[in-house]
């Protein structure tokens, strides 16, 4: 592994496109540092973006050790010296215009158990989360719209867990919430509870509570690890017009839900469920882990597959293949900015869970950088009939009987045509890695680098 100390990797410029990835390292915790684990992981920036650099430790047949170092390109990297306010600013700070301009606005935290996406979303008593940084950004920015004294924007806040297939209500005691589509396409939450919000202490009580709520358990990786995907929407709204009847009259304290409001965007904060491999999820009670497991693993494979068919220009997508991507569409169609946050962990006997959230986040990048052009349209050009073909010499004419051609010999029922290309070597020339081997449902052979530092 290099002694060169790597630099210290930044966000570079926003491109162009609707989707930004970044990859969040976080230290070495107390026990990996008393156990002696390694640091294998590093971090460079340049103009175009960054590099995460994994120095995987490996062993050949003859016990012999080595380095195999795996190469990532991202948006942004932030290394372990950052704060949850930088990561911010470098980031996630851009979506909060989107959704004052009346966009839809989505984050996500994704990566494997223990490796810190809830204290980015979350954060501390000590340090404040991605939840708390947009909201004093928005109600920074609603103040100043709004005018002091003066009547507009209101923010709304809703939360909901996604476990076991099925939407519950973290705002209203874990209640069932179906979810219905409209007849203009739009996915409901039917049911769930939409609480309007004063300032930013009623915010952080109304955050404190859908934490408390949300389904949580021990797993070998992480003594309390989420089970479920949490969604946190903050609606920003205007006041519909008010009727004849009420006009001048305002709703007393605490019934403020009982007005009528008009969304003007949308921000959607998700913090993905940890993934781990099926060894990493046992526990006293095993099946139940594992249950979970395939669940969360399903659905995170449903997202990927969402994306890629979204950036390939499909007309159709499959939103239906996981509750998570089905109360998520808005989120990815029409008017829409996401920020993808892959939280890494540093340590060297983490290095597989590292490398297949890498692998997953590498994908995503890659498919929302490339620009594939639809293949060019056919010019229609008149040509003129090919000319009659004349018949064979043995052929005979109308009316008269003809000889049984022999069927050409075959070997093993084979015609002569040549083989098809093998799929092995489509998939080795694209460079991407297989969703199975990005989500680590199977262990497979390293990859080989995405790229090379620069």
């Amino acid at each position: 592994m290099s002694e060169t100390p790597a630099r210290p990797a930044q966000p570079r410029r926003p491109r162009g496109n609707r989707l930004q990835v970044v990859v969040r390292k976080r230290p070495l915790s107390g026990r990996e540092a008393e156990r002696g684990r390694r640091d294998v992981l590093d971090m460079q920036a340049d103009a175009e973006g960054a590099w995460v650099i994994v120095h995987e430790p490996k062993t050949k047949v003859d016990l012999t050790a080595y380095i195999e170092t795996h190469n990532f390109r991202f948006d942004g990297a932030f290394g372990e010296a950052t704060t949850n306010r930088t990561l911010y600013a470098g980031s996630v700070a851009p979506l909060v215009s989107h959704l004052f301009a009346g966009r839809i606005a989505t984050c996500f935290a994704y990566g494997a158990t223990g490796a810190g996406k809830t204290h980015t979303m979350l954060g501390s008593p000590q340090e404040h989360g991605i939840y708390s940084l947009a909201a004093n950004s928005i109600f920074e920015r609603m103040e100043a719209s709004n005018g002091a004294g003066g009547e507009g924007l209101v923010l709304r806040v809703s939360a909901f867990e996604i476990y076991g297939g099925k939407v519950f209500d973290l705002l209203h005691a874990r209640k069932l919430c179906p979810v219905r589509e409209d007849s203009k396409k739009r996915v409901h939450v039917v049911g769930l509870t939409q609480r309007h919000c004063h300032d930013i202490d009623h915010y952080a009580s109304l955050l404190a509570a859908s934490h408390d709520a949300r389904q949580t358990a021990a797993t070998m990786a992480n003594g309390v690890s989420s089970r479920s995907h949490a969604v946190l929407q903050l609606a920003l709204c205007r006041r519909a017009a008010a009727r004849p009847a009420a006009r001048g009259r305002r709703p007393p304290a605490g019934r403020e839900e009982e007005e009528e409001f008009c969304e003007v965007g949308r921000m959607s904060f998700i913090d993905l469920a940890g993934t781990e491999r099926g060894a990493a999820t046992l526990s006293c009670h095993d099946k139940e882990r594992q249950l979970e497991g395939a669940e969360i693993n399903k659905s995170l494979l449903a997202l990927k597959e969402c994306i890629r068919g979204l950036d390939a220009g499909k007309s159709h997508v499959p939103f239906r293949g996981s509750k998570l991507t089905e109360v998520l569409r808005d989120s990815f169609v029409g008017d829409c900015h996401t920020v993808m946050i892959a939280a890494v962990g540093p340590s060297d006997d983490s290095v597989e869970q590292t490398l297949n959230t890498l692998r997953y986040a590498a994908t995503v990048h890659d498919l929302s950088a490339s620009s594939v052009a639809p293949p060019p349209t056919p010019t229609l050009q008149l040509m003129p009939p090919p000319p009659p073909r004349a018949p064979p010499a043995d052929t005979p004419a109308r009316g008269g009987s003809a000889k049984p051609t022999p069927r050409r010999r075959t070997m093993g029922g084979r015609t002569g045509l040549p083989p098809p290309t093998p799929v092995a070597a489509s998939l080795s020339a694209t460079g991407r890695i297989p969703s199975g081997a990005a989500l680590g449902l199977s262990r497979s052979s390293p990859a080989s680098p995405v790229g090379s530092p620069p």
